[in-house]
Formats: structure tokens, sequence, C-alpha cells
């Protein structure tokens, strides 16, 4: 279980990453995304990201429209009608959140309350993590993205 500041975070950079992806297909260029935790980075069109996930609340909550198919690294989509529930995407951003609250700490222009909000959730993440362990429980092992 992620803390609610991290896991609302996560849910903002997956938003920034789709923008990003998104932009990309007005000026018909090709995006560099990591797809379903496969090796390496796979280039996928833009277009075909759009269709694949039409909105960015599809995309944040891991909603696939259709199928990704591969074509020598490079993946186009496949519409044949299906609507797949997969990991929600923002789960592949968790560690990056818990990276930016960190460096906020050691941030001279960030305000103390911030500060303090951010080490807090940062210790409670951390404590719900190690409560989980202490039951034997693995958290889900989802592959993090980066934002480009």
């Amino acid at each position: 279980m992620v803390e609610q500041t991290i896991q609302h975070l996560a849910r903002k950079l997956a938003g920034i990453e789709y923008e990003r992806i998104r932009s990309c297909e007005s000026l018909d260029e090709k995006a560099q995304f990591e797809i379903r935790g496969r090796a390496g980075i796979m280039t996928i069109e833009a277009k075909a990201f759009g269709k694949m996930f039409p909105t960015v609340k599809d995309y944040i909550a891991g909603r696939y429209h259709g199928k990704l198919s591969d074509n020598n690294g490079v993946a186009f989509h496949v519409d044949d009608g299906s609507v797949t529930q997969e990991t929600p995407c923002w789960m592949h951003y968790i560690d990056t959140a818990r990276k930016y609250l960190a460096a906020m700490l050691g941030m001279p222009n960030v305000h103390e309350n911030l500060k303090r909000a951010a080490y807090e959730a940062l210790i409670e993440d951390r404590e719900k993590q190690l409560k989980q362990e202490a039951r034997g429980q693995q958290g889900p092992n989802i592959t993090q993205r980066k934002l480009h």
C-alpha cells in the first residue's frame, strides 16, 4: 500500500508523461516509452499510444483499448474492440514520486511546511512497506518508468 501523497504525485507524473506522448502525436513524431515491463525501451508511435489510451483517465487507470503489436521494435495499435484492465499506469511512477519528494527535502527554495509534509509522507510510506514485509507479504513487482 502506497502513502496517499506519493500515490497522488505518481498519478500526476503519469498524467505528465501521457501529455508528453500525446503531444508528439500532433507533431507526427515517435515517442520513446517502456511498454509493460519489456526489457529495454520500445518505440511507439504517438498515434498508436493515443488509440490505446484515448484519455488520460484510461492511461492512469490502466485501461488498454485494443492491443499493441510489435514490428521490429516498433509498436503499432491493433483495434480489436477489446478493453483490457491492466496494472494502473500510475503505479509505474511510484519510485519517481518518492525520489521527487526526497529531493524536495534538500531544496532551499521549498517552504518548511512542504518539506515537513514530504518527510512525513516518506516516513509513513516506508512504515507501510516495513509492516507489509513483517507480515510476509511482498508488494507487487511493477516495472518503474521514468519521465523523459
